[in-house]
């Protein structure tokens, strides 16, 4: 079986939820050679030792305590965790099984579990950004033209090849992470938050050619320690942020894959402008809700600021997002 060992990042704020973690990770039953825990420069380690983790000091951010050389580690696999994860006893196990009889060159667990919302929260998810099920036979998580996803509404089988997916439980193939230079995505972190970060990170490993897979009932729980994102979404100020992620990571991912000039690229742009049109109107319905002006002057702010991003030097000096 390929060997592993376990990357989690941390600010060290979840306290509990960390520790529940890693007691999880040390029951595991096919055990990591090293857990290595990346804890941002600043912040406390925790007062606590679960197992045989060790903590490194590195840079803050979402994007830099993620997207690492990893020269310590000498396993075949990499398994990247999110400090509020819980792992089953047999998570490790049944993932490298599906990745090696697949031959999947990244695999993320089905943390979210969006087919499971409620009929009213996929509604929600639909009107608000255009994220619908779909009932494909073969994706877990397609990526469309407008910068939103789908869904996988009724997955039967365990394992589902994938265009993205969640980022907080997600094994690599050590190699196949070092060809990517994933490290061109660090402006991620130059945003209030790195809101998409997972997107952009694993939507590369389809779109270079890489397999992407989900394994659905790998026994990984998201525990939901809000520990960034809880401020995060606090006001109006979040559509801002969202709304210029959304336009940088639609810009970068999918209209510059596509061939200058052609058809294909004008309809991607259209779908992103009747996708910007139908999100327009939804702040304004929620600014009349809330009785104030914010959500819609957040909302145009943040495709503005988007739109000048685009063209700064730093953004236009990057590598292709599809590199091969």
């Amino acid at each position: 079986m390929l060997s592993y060992s376990i990357a989690i990042r941390t600010l060290g704020k979840s306290g509990e939820l960390l520790r529940q973690g890693l007691h999880s990770v040390a029951a595991q039953t096919v055990p990591p050679e090293r857990v290595l825990v990346y804890i941002a420069e600043g912040y406390d380690r925790p007062g606590f030792t679960v197992g045989r983790e060790e903590y490194i000091r590195v840079k803050k951010g979402m994007v830099a305590q993620r997207i690492l050389p990893y020269d310590e580690i000498s396993s075949d696999v990499i398994f990247m965790l999110d400090d509020d994860v819980q792992l089953a006893p047999d998570s490790a196990e049944r993932m490298l099984k599906a990745m090696e009889e697949h031959d999947a060159d990244c695999i993320g667990a089905d943390t979210f579990k969006n087919q499971d919302m409620t009929a009213a929260k996929k509604i929600y998810a639909a009107v608000t950004n255009l994220v619908f099920p779909h009932c494909s036979g073969k994706w877990a998580f397609k990526i469309r033209r407008n910068g939103s996803f789908s869904y996988n509404n009724r997955p039967t089988e365990r394992f589902y090849w994938s265009q993205s997916c969640a980022g907080n439980a997600l094994m690599w193939r050590k190699n196949v992470y070092r060809q990517l230079h994933l490290e061109d995505e660090m402006w991620l972190d130059e945003l209030p938050f790195a809101y998409g970060d997972d997107t952009v990170e694993t939507y590369k490993v389809y779109r270079n050619g890489f397999r992407l897979g989900v394994l659905y009932e790998s026994g990984c729980e998201h525990l939901d320690g809000k520990t960034s994102s809880g401020s995060f979404r606090k006001g109006p100020q979040w559509i801002r942020t969202r709304t210029i992620a959304s336009y940088i990571i639609w810009w970068r991912t999918i209209y510059r894959t596509t061939p200058p000039a052609s058809a294909e690229r004008y309809y991607t742009a259209l779908c992103f402008a009747a996708k910007s049109v139908w999100l327009f109107f939804i702040m304004c319905a929620l600014s009349l809700l809330k009785c104030t002006p914010g959500y819609i002057v957040s909302y145009i702010k943040g495709w503005n600021d988007g739109r000048h991003y685009i063209h700064t030097e730093s953004f236009r000096s990057l590598r292709n997002y599809v590199l091969r």
